[in-house]
């Protein structure tokens, strides 16, 4: 089995997925760094997966369908942005020639935004960063993104390996330290992506376990009493979710 992924852009991530000669490409932004990712492997991906419609995550589909011929899967509820050959609303598994894969729908970000899990690693697009959570700026809801988070992420796997759609580590722990200064899981987290920088290399994958400890957006129920504190009023762990959403959007470092 391969996986690997490819940096484009500032802060954006290609990923690809093979079982053998099955291959899938996911959120091909840019469909140079994504044939360039699949020709270093010898792969010709038959499979395009969008994790949502955001056109940095699918402005390369069209060219690497046009090489490649390949199918496009991904939720239809992001259809304002694109159309995939497959509506993976409600599908769970899916199974991709030898890929089998697990779809997690995950809207708030977008409507259509969906999770994949494969071999130990979750794909989170634009839903769950290290560190942090989407915005709900364009074309999302907060509300739907804090019953995702409550009610799909938060049941997951604690060793699933997060790879999400851009790396936001050191623009997301500063918040999360801003809201708790004694955190030493994100300040953990916040140092190791500064030295992977630093090096030279792509920042480590971490684990859900390891969000849950140091990701604000993970930790809602723990930080109401200092939403409170600030003037947030929140009865419970949705509302002191949006209440981060809100605060993280309006927050400068």
């Amino acid at each position: 089995m391969i996986f690997d992924r490819r940096r484009y852009g500032k802060d954006n991530y290609v990923y690809l997925l093979a079982d053998g000669a099955d291959a899938a490409l996911v959120d091909p932004g840019d469909a140079a760094a994504a044939l360039a990712l699949a020709s270093a492997h010898g792969l010709r991906p038959r499979f395009v997966l969008h994790t949502h419609g955001h056109p940095d995550h699918t402005g390369g589909t069209a060219e690497v369908v046009r090489q490649l011929g390949a199918r496009v899967l991904g939720g239809g509820g992001d259809a304002r942005w694109y159309r995939p050959d497959e509506d993976l609303a409600g599908a769970g598994e899916l199974a991709l020639g030898a890929l089998r894969l697990r779809v997690h729908p995950a809207p708030g970000h977008t409507p259509g935004s969906v999770l994949y899990a494969w071999e130990g690693r979750l794909l989170t697009g634009d839903t769950l960063f290290w560190g942090g959570a989407g915005n709900c700026r364009h074309g999302g809801d907060p509300a739907r993104l804090a019953e995702t988070f409550l009610g799909v992420v938060a049941p997951l796997d604690g060793g699933l390996r997060v790879y999400p759609g851009h790396d936001y580590a050191e623009a997301n722990l500063p918040f999360a330290l801003d809201l708790e200064p004694g955190n030493a899981a994100a300040r953990a987290q916040l140092e190791a992506a500064r030295a992977a920088r630093a090096r030279g290399e792509e920042p480590a994958a971490t684990t859900l376990a390891d969000e849950r400890a140091a990701n604000p957006f993970l930790r809602a129920e723990e930080l109401r009493p200092e939403l409170l504190r600030r003037g947030l009023p929140c009865r419970d762990a949705r509302e002191a979710f949006v209440a981060l959403r809100g605060l993280r959007d309006a927050w400068r470092g």
